[in-house]
């Protein structure tokens, strides 16, 4: 449950470490994020540089788009399963949903293999 002024990890390779929540788009007030929703961050942190090639994508202080994908509220599935995280995390995305990373350092939730969010398997260490 990701309200605002919640931080978030940022789970990819973009750049970012530590993001904090401003809105949850397209819910009203003091509604919350969940699995699969799409929240306006500020990104807090970043990682550091180990090499001097290494481009970063998104700067200190800027707002981006993000994409929930853990939370420690329990989510479950339709089958009576349920899944849950030890923290809150995120995939950065841009205003026209395509991700800015090019690797995830996560498992991902199998809920997304059935959106239109597919390529996050592909790039993540794979769905649980």
């Amino acid at each position: 449950m990701i309200r605002a002024q919640t931080l978030l990890k940022v789970v990819d390779n973009c750049g970012g470490k530590t993001a904090r929540c401003i809105k949850v788009k397209g819910k009203s007030g003091k509604s919350a994020a969940y699995l699969g929703d799409i929240v306006i961050v500020s990104i807090q942190s970043l990682r550091k540089r180990y090499r001097s090639q290494v481009r970063v994508r998104v700067d200190k202080s800027e707002i981006y788009h993000g994409l929930v994908v853990q939370t420690q509220k329990f989510s479950r599935y339709s089958t009576g399963r349920g899944i849950r995280f030890g923290r809150n995390a995120i995939v950065l995305i841009t205003s026209k949903n395509k991700i800015l990373g090019s690797r995830i350092s996560t498992f991902i939730p199998r809920k997304f293999r059935c959106l239109k969010w597919s390529k996050l398997g592909i790039l993540g260490k794979g769905f649980i």
